[in-house]
């Protein structure tokens, strides 16, 4: 059994990559892969180091990651990709990197849901539009079909903005 200073311990150690990945820490991260060259890695969670990366903005990260082969298609064990979390944080750049990379719009994490749900969900009409516009055969399927496809116009035309937050005119 793993006493509680046991998991405190395990957890620095594995963690002190993905503390520097969400601290943006390049030559660190740069000095994990000299020396283990795994970009895959991935936490008790199921967050490798390029969705800790994009998650929390790191653009140059995500570039240096993607460099060393990074999958941008890995998944947590909710089944949620890195796009997805971009897609509810809202960091355009990284996403648009992310699909130039080979990410996978059109994947659903366990609950059914897509980048272009999270874009929806929290105001990110950048990112909606940006989604929507990069497959033009994004297909809304099942019985909620037409009221997502709504919720984007809506959400387009909405009084957001990026952030979420309402206009005070």
């Amino acid at each position: 059994m793993r006493t509680w200073e046991n998991y405190k311990l395990t957890a620095q150690g594995e963690d002190s990559v993905f503390e520097s990945v969400r601290q943006g820490q390049i030559q660190n991260v740069l000095l994990y892969l000299a020396k283990h060259g795994d970009p895959d890695l991935v936490n008790h969670k199921g967050h490798s180091l390029l969705m800790l990366a994009a998650y929390n903005g790191h653009l140059s990260l995500v570039h240096l990651l993607l460099r060393y082969g990074a999958n941008p298609n890995s998944r947590d064990h909710g089944g949620s990709t890195i796009l997805m979390g971009v897609a509810f944080k809202g960091h355009n750049k990284i996403a648009q990197v992310l699909i130039n990379a080979g990410a996978d719009i059109h994947a659903k994490n366990n609950n059914g849901q897509t980048a272009l749900m999270y874009a929806e969900a929290f105001g990110r009409k950048d990112m909606a539009l940006m989604l929507t516009e990069t497959s033009p055969h994004l297909r809304f399927k099942g019985p909620k079909a037409l009221r997502r496809l709504k919720a984007v116009f809506q959400l387009l035309q909405s009084p957001f903005t990026n952030k979420g937050a309402l206009h005070h005119e």
